[in-house]
């Protein structure tokens, strides 16, 4: 088995970072994820905005750590298309953060709409990641 290059972790981990950027933007789904949250723009006040950074990097972290496993999947499989990397991405999505959100809908009674902004972003992002992560080697 071939080791997980960091670059193209690195890489995907950007990739998610950009389509999270998009995706929660105002433009997209910003608004009705913040109204579905219970957010409020007069939530964001300066002192919550110069902290910002952290949760950002915490996030960053996060998204290394599920890339460098997509990638370890796509090696385990001996996977070397962008194509093997999507698939395993999605693969990864449907059993993991799709299974565990869809509990926590029905548990928690939050509407679907919200669980369906988040997890429609997550799978665009690994499927999207895997995609480079395979195609890089």
């Amino acid at each position: 088995m071939n080791p997980v290059s960091i670059w193209p972790v690195i890489v995907a981990s950007l990739a998610a970072f950009g389509i999270g950027s998009l995706w929660y933007s105002p433009f997209v789904f910003g608004k009705q994820w913040m109204a579905l949250s219970g957010i409020k723009a007069s939530d964001m006040t300066e002192e919550s905005k110069r902290g910002m950074w952290k949760l950002y990097a915490i996030q960053f972290a996060t998204s290394v750590v599920t890339f460098g496993i997509i990638g370890f999947f796509v090696a385990a499989i001996g996977g070397g298309t962008a194509g093997d990397g999507a698939f395993l991405g999605l693969l990864a999505w449907i059993g993991f953060p799709a299974m565990a959100a869809i509990g926590e809908a029905l548990w928690t009674k939050k509407p679907w709409k919200l669980a369906l902004i988040t997890l429609s972003c997550t799978l665009i992002s690994w499927i999207v990641g895997g995609a480079i992560i395979g195609g890089w080697r």
